[in-house]
């Protein structure tokens, strides 16, 4: 991993460069955890031995922060698009049930996937954008908004859950009116 250090008014940015062993290197281990790839599958399209497999997966893990962004941000999309199409057939399989529908395993599900259509047109924004120079973003940076869209994704899972617990005693309470009356 090369180096380069650019100086900006009193700021120093490191810009890391990789080698075609590290890049490939971050592709398997791209290929692995995002695309979840089998090794065997991995060590054949790469002519590789599973010891490579295992180097590449404990050089990207000890230098994850010194990758450069575009690459966190092309693996975060890769990921949530994985996490959309698996969404997209639970709804589909839970959906199409004739009898014993769960409506807010539905509902929720929907709502789970709009906040991860929102994060991913937020990072293809970014991708898209042209981050061929890593001082517009660095690493944690990117790793900031991707906690950022989670940490407000389980906020809107809590609301949710606080509106539910709301309704339920509302309805408990016109049940118990009625009863007296």
């Amino acid at each position: 991993m090369v180096v380069n250090s650019i100086k900006i008014k009193s700021k120093t940015i490191e810009k890391f460069s990789l080698s075609s062993a590290e890049e490939e290197y971050l592709q398997i281990y791209h290929e692995y955890f995002v695309l979840c790839w089998d090794w065997t599958d991995i060590c054949r399209y790469h002519n590789c031995s599973k010891s490579k497999v295992s180097k590449a997966i404990h050089w990207v893990i000890d230098n994850k922060l010194k990758i450069p962004s575009k690459y966190l941000i092309k693996g975060a999309i890769d990921a949530i698009t994985v996490r959309l199409k698996r969404s997209k057939e639970l709804y589909l399989h839970e959906t199409n049930k004739k009898r014993y529908r769960d409506n807010m395993f539905i509902i929720s599900l929907m709502k789970e996937m709009r906040e991860d259509e929102k994060t991913l047109y937020k990072l293809q924004e970014i991708y898209n954008e042209g981050i061929e120079d890593d001082s517009k973003l660095s690493t944690g940076q990117v790793l900031k908004l991707i906690q950022e869209a989670s940490s407000e994704k389980r906020k809107n899972q809590e609301e949710t859950k606080s509106d539910k617990l709301i309704d339920t005693t509302e309805d408990s309470e016109n049940i118990e009116n009625n009863k007296i009356s």
